[in-house]
């Protein structure tokens, strides 16, 4: 596992096709919950038009955090079901998978919002995919010098999907308003409008449900033994088309299913193969499991802290972020500015402004991470990396809430508006991306190398998303508390200092955090 100084392309990345199908699955969970966002408050609302709009916010924000609650409760449990030889990484992902495209599907389709409650709270229980595939991506790619290109194509899958799939759900949903000419007379389309939008967002899902099925082989060494009727099928229909090309050029015919289905594994040497075929091995890699109260090695603690942090403050600024930019500018009639602390109101931005400076960030962090990510790693390192651009948060949190006082083109009360203010918020999010593109996937890689042993891969990654996932659901709630205390006194900037101050006190923890090398602690089955 040693660093390699040579150059690391895209090309070169081990087991591409393996990778691909896993990068597919990573896409695909995002395209469902951004498809969802940009559509579920007009839903809501043609469920019940006479509800008021702050109740409608209310509840697609609780379909959100009954979505990520659920999610935390039962990352743990799948992942000791993905280290267990009876389960593995691909029987996870594959309930993952399920899960998601049913629920997507039937959320198209729902005639109450209890109905939605139940839906996304299933969803969640079952969603165990972003712990599993990053373990299957550490699990392909074993080699430290390919790892900063392989992890950092999660995030980027992530970016992708957040800026395609919003675009796709808003020309799907509503068709019949949208287009009542062409689809006004159907009855689909009138009584389910939010069908095609979670249709179109399901068969995404289907998609990599059905590659993970027939084409992903298992990595995780204690399930690999399993029969795995999707390639078993896939191997059949490959010698059939072999059979017929052979025959078709009067060649004699000779092939092993198996074989073929194996063809190509990188994963397992011959020496591995031979061993897993030995009676004894299930037993002797069930011994070999780590249990689960020697998991938490203080490097492992601490790397878990600072995951969670990164996840819960990030999803402040997510929530936060637009908020503030349409929250109404402060009247200077009633309301008293007295720098450098005391001041209240937004930027009074529209909606079509407010899109802009979001689509701004998606297609900034793109190319960072495409090519500057590895190649900063590469001159770094992955600690130098993680530590240096850590920094960039408490600064731009810092920063942030200063916006509102931009001098402007338009005087208050009016939306702010004019190069300078506009210069600023670019510059703000080019801090917050340039950050965020660095920091998230050498968190992820951190993480996944603080595993104290390697049959305590999954848990660890199930742990962290346990973890983030209530970091992601407490955050926000927390921060827009602040929000609403801090500009009923006068301090609009309240939440974002106090991000500023809990970023400050992650850049500090960094500097007690190392870089593992995934088998910290040794067991006696352990090989040499």
């Amino acid at each position: 596992m040693s660093e390699s100084s040579g150059d690391v392309s895209w090309s070169s990345l081990p087991n591409k096709g393996q990778l691909f199908i896993i990068v597919l699955a990573r896409f695909s969970e995002p395209v469902v919950r951004t498809s969802i966002s940009t559509y579920v408050f007009y839903q809501l609302q043609s469920l019940d038009p006479s509800r008021p709009t702050d109740a409608i916010v209310r509840d697609a924000a609780m379909l959100q955090t009954v979505f990520t609650l659920a999610q935390g409760c039962t990352a743990v449990l799948w992942g000791h079901l993905a280290d267990s030889s009876r389960g593995g990484r691909k029987m996870v992902l594959l309930i993952s998978l399920g899960g998601s495209f049913l629920g997507t599907t039937a959320f198209g389709f729902v005639r109450d919002f209890r109905q939605a409650v139940i839906l996304r709270l299933l969803e969640g229980a079952v969603n165990g995919n972003t712990a599993m595939i990053r373990t299957m991506v550490s699990e392909i790619v074993k080699e430290r010098r390919y790892q900063a290109k392989a992890f950092v194509l999660m995030p980027l899958a992530y970016n992708i999907a957040a800026i395609v799939s919003p675009m796709v759900a808003g020309l799907l949903a509503d068709l019949a308003s949208q287009y009542p000419q062409s689809f006004g007379q159907i009855a689909f389309f009138r009584q389910f409008p939010y069908a095609p939008p979670a249709i179109a967002s399901a068969l995404v899902t289907l998609t990599a449900f059905l590659l993970v099925f027939f084409r992903l082989k298992e990595t995780h060494v204690v399930a690999r033994h399993k029969y795995d009727l999707g390639l078993d099928i896939t191997a059949r229909i490959t010698s059939l088309f072999t059979r017929w090309r052979k025959d078709s050029h009067h060649q004699p015919y000779s092939v092993v299913a198996q074989e073929e289905a194996n063809e190509g594994d990188q994963f397992l040497s011959q020496e591995e193969e031979i061993e897993m075929s030995s009676p004894s091995h299930n037993h002797e890699v069930e011994k070999q499991k780590l249990p689960l109260r020697q998991i938490f090695t203080r490097n492992l603690c601490l790397t878990l802290i600072a995951h969670g942090i990164m996840e819960g403050h990030v999803a402040v600024y997510n929530t936060l972020w637009p908020s503030f930019l349409s929250d109404p500018v402060a009247d200077p009639g009633k309301d008293h500015i007295q720098l450098p602390f005391r001041f209240i109101g937004g930027l009074g931005l529209p909606a079509k402004k407010i899109a802009i400076s979001l689509a701004y960030a998606g297609v900034l962090g793109i190319p960072l991470q495409i090519f500057g990510y590895s190649r900063v790693v590469k001159r770094l390192g992955m600690m130098r990396t993680w530590r240096i651009f850590l920094r960039g948060f408490p600064l731009v949190y810092l920063f942030i809430p200063y916006l509102s006082i931009i001098p402007s083109s338009s005087s208050r009360p009016a939306p702010r508006d004019g190069p300078l203010v506009w210069i600023a918020i670019f510059v703000a999010q080019t801090l917050m991306m340039c950050s965020a593109s660095f920091v998230i996937p050498s968190q992820i890689v951190l993480t996944n190398n603080s595993s104290p042993h390697p049959s305590a891969l999954g848990r660890t990654h199930s742990i962290a998303e346990m973890i983030c996932s209530f970091t992601r659901t407490v955050s926000p709630i927390a921060a827009g508390l602040f929000y609403s205390y801090g500009s009923s006194h006068g301090v609009t900037g309240l939440p974002w200092w106090i991000m500023s101050g809990v970023t400050l006190f992650a850049c500090i923890l960094s500097y007690y955090v190392y870089e593992g090398d995934g088998h910290e602690i040794k067991l006696e089955t352990d090989e040499e």
